[in-house]
């Protein structure tokens, strides 16, 4: 059993099918951050996006449960223990937000469909991956590209990849920012990360992190990106881990690319 550290409604639980690794890293002492980040500038990830649960607090900051990625004006992408057993009516997102407001605030669902992975496995978070429909499409943001092809390039020792989001910025703890986290997170190959973790399936998930460096609970459905022909690129989606910025236990991120995931997103996504 492994310490559910993603989703920020999970706090202190132990995580078997909702085991969140360190996708968000930890920040400075003097400005705690997603573990190792710091503050994103206004609109540097205007896609990004708060997955809210409706059914929990009167403000964003409380209401925010996990991160999610526009990934095209009427869909987001975000991992699949975010959403699954959950109906439209609970959930919200909120697109192109920097700061989640802590003043009194009415939402009402803005979600058309949730769309589970099929082979999506609780137990250890196998093809943790879900698409959100929206009920009318965000206007104004770009998207980022979810990579949907080769991407063996990008996984190479001395490659850093880009975490972001609202999750806990200590661990242990539940110091949450308001303001949206950024760090620069290094790739962890297979091999090493199966050390850590040895039921990993291989070409299933990326492996990202290092001590001080990681992704925590509320991180859990955002995006592991590059910068790819100019544009941001989701190589995956923050899944499960060990507790959060840890020696030798990295994120453990569902990989897009991967056979069934990118054929469930072909088969589901519009195109908007």
């Amino acid at each position: 059993m492994r310490t559910c550290y993603r989703p920020a409604w999970m706090f202190g639980l132990m995580f078997s099918a909702v085991s969140l690794p360190a996708l968000a890293a930890p920040v400075p002492e003097a400005t705690p951050r997603i573990i190792g980040g710091t503050d994103a500038e206004p609109g540097q990830y205007p896609f990004m996006a708060s997955l809210q649960s409706l059914q929990r607090g009167d403000n964003d900051r409380e209401r925010h449960r996990c991160g999610a990625t526009l990934i095209s004006p009427s869909w987001v992408l975000t991992a699949a223990h975010c959403v699954d057993g959950l109906l439209p009516p609970q959930l919200a997102v909120l697109v192109g937000e920097h700061t989640l407001k802590t003043t009194p605030r009415r939402r009402v669902s803005n979600i058309k469909a949730i769309h589970v992975h099929p082979a999506f496995d609780a137990r250890d978070l196998l093809n943790d991956v879900a698409l959100v429909q929206l009920k009318r499409p965000v206007k104004g943001v770009e998207p980022a590209e979810p990579m949907l092809g080769r991407d063996s390039a990008y996984l190479r020792p001395g490659r850093d990849f880009t975490v972001i989001g609202w999750g806990v910025t200590e661990f242990p703890g539940d110091a949450r920012p308001t303001v949206l986290q950024t760090v620069q997170t290094p790739f962890v190959p297979f091999n090493a990360c199966r050390e850590a973790y040895p039921d990993l399936q291989a070409g299933t998930v990326i492996c990202a992190g290092a001590e001080g460096i990681d992704s925590c609970q509320g991180d859990s459905g955002g995006p592991l990106l590059v910068q790819r022909k100019g544009r941001w690129t989701v190589m995956g989606t923050v899944s499960w881990g060990e507790g959060c910025a840890l020696p030798g236990l990295p994120g453990v991120y569902a990989r897009l690319s991967q056979g069934y995931v990118r054929d469930f997103l072909q088969a589901t996504w519009m195109r908007d």
